[in-house]
């Protein structure tokens, strides 16, 4: 015999079936959102894990569509992340001021809204409501009190569609994601703080190793220097004795063939009084006060100077210099000497002529002069050692006029550089400061 079920008992088996359904959708709830946070604790990609907490929130939550908001830093405006159900067409509408509507509402406030009636409520944007939006409700991302984006959710199906329970999925979600980005932001900050103290060692590293290797050569241009003073000073004095006596025998009424020899023996003393000459110049490099210059007006008394030689070379000269660059503060002949020397070695670098091109360029507070030829060039080996006291590719050469143009060029607060394309010639650069990059007024260089 069956026994009636009375309406009391009836009412309680229907809220028994309410609250089951209830806790199943709570279980289903958390459960989504424990794989979610999975997810975004294990993700690298933003954009991916963006659109899995809507599609989440899509699975637990009585919604229709979605969109996800974000802060975008660069333009201070929030911009539409991810959409769900939503076609591109769709998202491209809705377009408003963040001071308005129902986002700019959360933003504003910081708090969330639930919307129970779309059709009636002015926060609405219309285009939501022209998509049949029934119910809305939108929760902010918040990361140390500033919200950076607002998850929007709406209802097509009825109204007074989210409660306080969805509310609190919707939090949850909305704080983990604002957590994933907040932690993708610091990791990038991160990032780009190691990549510039990576840049920064790298530079000081460089940096280091330059003065390094200027104290290495400049203690190396000391100790050679003593040492070519020493010498110089031991050879000039039999040297003259020599010389002395080569004279003497040379008055005696000696044969045509003995004085052919002592003219030879006395050009050969000659050379070397001339090395021992550059020896002592290298050692104590002519002191001076340095003055305003014309650096186009030196270069073309330089020019002057050797162009009988250059002819006899011949090597056209191409010329890019303009006449109206800021003065340099320098001495004026030993500015000479270092052009001399490279329009020499060029000619050295052609035996069989070419072309020689000199550049100067004004930029930065510098002047850079190339002097650019196309001989063979020089092995790579070589460039390395080209300013190095007494290194010398030439075979009657002393390996000193280099050394002291580099010298000369630093002790002017300017740098001498060469570059090789081994077989296509060399260039040597000259870069000194104008005036204001390197003082002002007069100054002893040297």
């Amino acid at each position: 015999m069956t026994v009636a079920p009375t309406p009391e008992t009836a009412e309680m088996e229907n809220e028994y079936a309410r609250l089951y359904r209830l806790e199943q959708q709570r279980a289903k709830a958390l459960a989504a959102i424990s794989d979610a946070g999975r997810e975004i604790a294990t993700s690298p990609d933003l954009q991916r894990t963006l659109r899995l907490v809507i599609n989440k929130a899509a699975e637990t939550l009585p919604m229709d569509a979605g969109v996800l908001f974000l802060l975008e830093e660069r333009s201070q405006r929030f911009e539409v992340a991810v959409s769900h159900n939503l076609t591109p067409e769709r998202v491209s509408r809705i377009k408003f001021a963040f001071d308005e509507g129902v986002p700019g509402w959360v933003v504003a406030h910081c708090e969330p809204l639930i919307i129970d009636d779309a059709t009636i409520d002015i926060r609405v944007h219309p285009a939501v409501v022209e998509e049949g939006v029934s119910s809305v409700l939108a929760v902010p991302l918040i990361t140390r009190g500033r919200v950076i984006g607002v998850l929007n959710l709406f209802c097509q199906t009825g109204s007074h569609a989210f409660d306080d329970e969805a509310l609190l999925l919707a939090r949850v979600y909305a704080d983990q994601t604002a957590v994933f980005i907040e932690n993708a932001r610091l990791m990038d900050e991160l990032r780009h703080s190691a990549m510039e103290l990576e840049a920064r060692v790298e530079q000081r590293t460089r940096q280091l190793e330059e003065k390094q290797k200027q104290v290495i050569r400049a203690e190396k241009m000391a100790a050679v220097g003593r040492l070519a003073a020493s010498v110089a000073h031991e050879v000039n004095n039999p040297l003259q004795a020599i010389a002395l006596h080569l004279e003497l025998i040379a008055g005696d009424g000696l044969e045509q063939a003995a004085q052919t020899s002592i003219a030879l023996v006395q050009h050969e003393l000659d050379r070397i009084a001339g090395i021992v000459q550059r020896l002592l110049e290298f050692q104590r490099p002519k002191h001076g006060r340095a003055q305003q210059q014309d650096l186009s007006a030196l270069l073309q008394d330089v020019l002057t100077l050797s162009q009988k030689q250059l002819q006899r070379a011949q090597i056209a000269v191409f010329e890019q210099i303009p006449a109206d660059m800021d003065p340099i503060l320098a001495i004026g002949n030993q500015i000479e000497q270092v052009f001399l020397n490279l329009i020499l070695n060029a000619i050295d670098a052609m035996p069989d002529g070419g072309d020689l091109s000199i550049v100067a360029r004004q930029s930065n507070g510098h002047i850079n002069i190339s002097f650019t030829d196309n001989g063979t060039g020089m092995a790579p080996e070589v460039v390395d050692q080209l300013f190095e006291p007494f290194f010398s590719t030439k075979h009657s050469g002393s390996g000193l006029g280099l050394a002291v143009s580099h010298e000369i060029v630093t002790n002017h607060g300017g740098t001498l550089s060469a570059s090789n394309l081994e077989g296509q010639g060399a260039t040597f650069m000259v870069t000194l400061p104008v005036v204001g990059g390197f003082g002002a007024g007069s100054k002893k260089v040297g």
